[in-house]
């Protein structure tokens, strides 16, 4: 993570706890995500290689997971783990830094107008081929809106 962000406020950790109090914690989500799509992974290896999304919340000490990235019967997005390369990738929003989840976050949940100002989080089971059209539109070398 990059070493110049501003100190930390109660008002930030106050709007994170309100962002992420109906998310998952591990053990909970680790119970509805499907075994195949774990491929014999823990839930901390499919963390890191992008296979499911969460943010560090520093507050609890532990990583918090939104439901919106699975399926009702318990996959990820098929689009997840591209969109989250892209957003993590040398254009994306942190450029190519180690983040916490909540950079990423920040594009996952704004109202998108490639997405009919949808948000990429509501739309990434439903139309997970736009959502990652529109992280590639954004956080594409090519793309004049890289480093969004």
């Amino acid at each position: 993570m990059r070493n110049d962000l501003p100190p930390e406020t109660p008002a930030a950790a106050q709007a994170r706890a309100e962002a992420v109090a109906e998310w998952l914690d591990a053990a909970a989500f680790e119970s509805l995500l499907d075994l195949d799509a774990r491929q014999g992974r823990s839930l901390e290896q499919c963390l890191q290689s992008g296979v499911v999304f969460a943010v560090w919340v520093p507050e609890s000490h532990a990583f918090l997971f939104p439901q919106w990235q699975l399926d009702s019967a318990g996959r990820p997005s098929i689009a997840l783990s591209a969109v989250l390369a892209l957003l993590r990738g040398e254009y994306g929003v942190s450029g190519g830094e180690r983040t916490s989840g909540w950079e990423e976050l920040e594009w996952l949940i704004a109202p998108h107008a490639r997405l009919h100002g949808s948000s990429p989080s509501q739309m990434l089971i439903l139309a997970p081929t736009l959502v990652l059209e529109a992280a590639r539109q954004d956080f594409s070398s090519w793309s004049a809106d890289a480093r969004w």
